[in-house]
């Protein structure tokens, strides 16, 4: 159809326009805030690995610290000096001894050496734990710190534990007598890195001087990528984080996965909501284009729904009224025309075949007034009333075509009420019809009285020729609102809709001998008189005519 291929896509343009808009600053957005969240989670990431190993190094600097105390505890004992000023005995006093005890107690001392001053080991507490004097002590580390000097770390090695010395030496008289030497659990040192494992990412070392490298259980290290270094906890001595087989940009990359998704659901989102936007202006905007052009075709009958939202909906009733106005306007305008063609052709009518008839007419009349014999005498009658019978729907036409201007009177409907059922009482009665008469007997119209009876007779009469087997014609008169309601029912054949769609129709009748004027020119006759008139009916159940007019007051003559 030329209007899907044309005005439906350009109101989809429009909504594709309004989702690449949507879309562009969508993918901008999350473009900058994928690069931002991934220096964010760098930074984060950076930043958490820093404070661990900060953390690392204070907790190692916190131990040796405390065993730094401890050291300088043993230092400062009077006993500790009188055992290196015996140098014939060097024998340990028993308060030294519990003292020396109670330090090796603590899991992180492997036990306490007190040498010389030339580095020869005295006394070991306790003496089970005395040591050999390694064959590399020449090239351990050795760092000093203040007093304290710190050798190792001696690796683990003949099923010996790993160990590194803590040693302070003892003056007297700033004379240094001797060395008291902490021998330090070199796990109890590296096993506080342990918490930086990150199992698949990253491994903690301790390193010292870069020669040693240590793993947290205090065993030697392989040499790997390093990641991150914390500062120097001892002098030569600090932790690193080394590779650990894993990938460290994985959260980063699962985070940014988790946007793009996000993102492209939005897009989805977008998309899917745009169509259903389309789909759905489409169904409102298509109806309404076929309307119009079933109204350029003429058609006046296609209706559109006004349940669209907002301004569609309103678009849809505005069409609908301007529908309505337009078959109002197109009708009214053909049937002026069309009264305009049939009052110039019914002027030639009367003046064509009228004047005829009436010389006519008076030939007969005389010929029958002449003529003895009683068969030519019916003959004449029946020439008389086919005579009369064209006459009269002739005048018909011409009442159609030019009907005279209403004389409005105040006329009670109850006297033409009884009128009317005067007239047709003898009709009524050889037809077995019961004409009933009801309502309101002070109402009273402001109507041309003529019209007003011609108004009823033609409907009554229909109502007779309805009912060839008897029945019931009731007339009624009664108040609704500010008008006044006259009925006219039988209980006849009743019409089909089909048949009261068209007996309004000038010429459309249902009986042989009919003008199909009767109730063209009543209807025209009710409009004259500001009136309106409808028509119900029902196969079976007979017709009733409604006819409603302003209402006249009785006592003041004014219309309500």
């Amino acid at each position: 159809m030329p209007f899907r291929a044309n005005r439906l896509n350009l109101a989809r343009r429009y909504l594709w326009g309004a989702l690449v808009a949507a879309l562009i600053p969508l993918v901008l957005i999350a473009t900058l805030y994928d690069r931002y969240s991934a220096n964010l989670v760098d930074n984060l990431i950076t930043n958490r690995v820093n404070a661990h190993l900060e953390g690392a190094a204070v907790r190692m600097s916190n131990f040796m610290a405390v065993q730094v105390n401890k050291l300088e505890s043993i230092v400062d004992l009077p006993d500790t000096t009188d055992f290196f000023l015996d140098r014939d005995n060097n024998a340990i006093s028993p308060l030294m001894r519990d003292f020396l005890l109670l330090e090796v107690e603590s899991p992180d001392v492997y036990a306490i050496e007190l040498s010389r001053v030339s580095g020869e080991t005295i006394a070991t507490v306790p003496a089970n734990r005395a040591r050999r004097r390694p064959n590399d002590h020449n090239l351990l580390p050795l760092v000093q710190q203040g007093a304290v000097e710190i050798l190792g770390p001696v690796l683990p090695s003949g099923g010996r534990p790993g160990w590194f010395l803590i040693r302070m030496p003892v003056f007297l008289n700033q004379e240094r007598i001797g060395i008291v030497s902490l021998r330090m659990r070199l796990s109890s040192l590296t096993e506080l890195a342990a918490q930086l494992i990150e199992p698949g990412v990253y491994n903690p070392q301790i390193v010292v001087f870069d020669r040693v490298r240590l793993t947290p259980v205090g065993t030697r290290a392989e040499e790997a990528e390093i990641f991150a270094r914390s500062r120097q906890f001892l002098p030569g001595w600090r932790v690193q984080l080394v590779d650990g087989g894993g990938d460290l940009e994985e959260p980063r990359d699962r985070i940014r996965y988790v946007l793009l998704i996000a993102a492209v659901i939005s897009a989805l989102g977008l998309v899917v909501l745009f169509l259903k936007m389309s789909q759905r202006l489409s169904s409102y905007l298509v109806p309404l284009n076929e309307g119009a052009q079933a109204i350029a075709d003429g058609n006046f009958g296609m209706s559109v729904s006004e349940d669209g939202p907002g301004e569609l909906g309103s678009l849809a009733r505005s069409y609908n009224r301007m529908r309505e106005q337009l078959e109002k306007l197109i009708a009214s305008r053909v049937e002026v025309e069309r009264r305009a063609a049939l009052g110039g052709m019914a002027a030639g009518i009367a003046h064509e075949i009228r004047n005829p008839l009436a010389t006519v007419v008076t030939t007969v009349h005389g010929l029958r007034r002449n003529e003895k014999d009683a068969e030519r005498q019916r003959m004449f009658e029946v020439i008389s009333a086919e005579i009369t019978r064209v006459d009269k729907t002739i005048g018909e036409f011409l009442n159609y075509a030019k009907p005279s201007p209403p004389v409005r009177e105040p006329v009670l409907i109850r006297e033409a009420f009884r009128t009317i059922r005067t007239l047709l009482a003898t009709t009524a009665h050889e037809k077995d019809i019961v004409i009933d008469l009801s309502g309101d007997s002070s109402l009273q119209l402001d109507i041309d009285r003529a019209h007003f009876s011609q108004i009823l007779l033609n409907l009554t009469l229909n109502g007779i020729d309805a009912m060839p087997a008897g029945g019931h014609l009731k007339l009624r008169a009664y108040r609704e609102g500010g008008n006044v309601v006259v009925s006219v029912a039988d209980d006849g054949a009743g019409m089909d809709a089909d048949t009261r769609d068209k007996v309004l129709r000038p010429f459309f009748t249902t009986r042989g001998k009919g003008s199909g004027l009767g109730l063209p020119v009543t209807k025209q006759l009710v409009e004259t008189n500001g009136g309106e008139m409808s028509i119900e009916s029902e196969v079976g159940h007979g017709t009733t005519v409604t006819l409603v007019f302003p209402r006249k007051e009785a006592a003041t003559g004014r219309t309500a």
